[in-house]
């Protein structure tokens, strides 16, 4: 029995590693007519660690007095023939002010459809250790999902800032001499604490303990 334990113990060791390594998720809008994530796209992350959160309505920004300058754009990695599988590469860091009369608590920034690139052909990686999680919204009969980040409580002029790191599987558009990465539509909702990296860790430590236990009762 003590070396059977320990083995478990090991297992178990190895299962909360990899479920604290586990890398950031690269997405592209692929949900129906462009808008949000589709269904296996949102399961893949999930399953890669990001979780998803049932929301019952997605406001605007403007609705809950969210101001949102252009980003910054702070590096770049351009390829020759840009693919999904190959794509552009760039960095933005992106600020989110509360301009509102009251505050905000546990509130994040959903990206709804890019505006201007095909969005089949266009993303970012989410990671669920880095504050980005998966909203699933149910309207019309359908589920939609979309990617969300984390703004945590905002006081009236508050401000948080967080990196986009973009995914872009088609050339870059031009504006003059300067290139131009994808703009969104976004919304925002709140009320969803932040998922903490350590419980989401055990929860994937806990299935694999499940299916070892169901193996060895076989």
């Amino acid at each position: 029995m003590r070396v059977r334990s320990i083995g478990l113990l090991a297992v178990a060791l190895g299962l909360l590693l990899v479920a604290e390594r586990a890398a950031a998720f690269p997405i592209v809008f692929d949900g129906e007519g462009g808008f949000g994530l589709s269904a296996a796209t949102a399961a893949a992350a999930e399953a890669d660690g990001v979780p998803i959160v049932d929301v019952d309505q997605i406001h605007t920004a403007a609705a809950l007095g969210l101001t949102i300058p252009a980003p910054d754009v702070l590096s770049s990695e351009l390829v020759d023939d840009p693919s999904v599988s190959n794509p552009n590469r760039a960095t933005s860091e992106w600020s989110v002010t509360n301009s509102g009369q009251g505050g905000l608590s546990d509130a994040w920034l959903v990206f709804l459809y890019p505006t201007d690139y095909t969005p089949s052909e266009v993303g970012f990686e989410i990671d669920g250790d880095d504050g980005w999680i998966v909203v699933s919204v149910f309207a019309g009969g359908s589920y939609y999902f979309y990617p969300a980040h984390s703004l945590g409580d905002l006081a009236p002029s508050d401000t948080t800032d967080f990196l986009m790191r973009h995914l872009v599987g088609e050339p870059l558009h031009e504006d003059g001499n300067e290139l131009v990465l994808p703009q969104y539509a976004v919304g925002a909702v709140e009320g969803i604490p932040l998922p903490e990296p350590h419980v989401l860790a055990l929860a994937a430590l806990g299935l694999g303990l499940a299916a070892i236990l169901r193996r060895r009762s076989a």
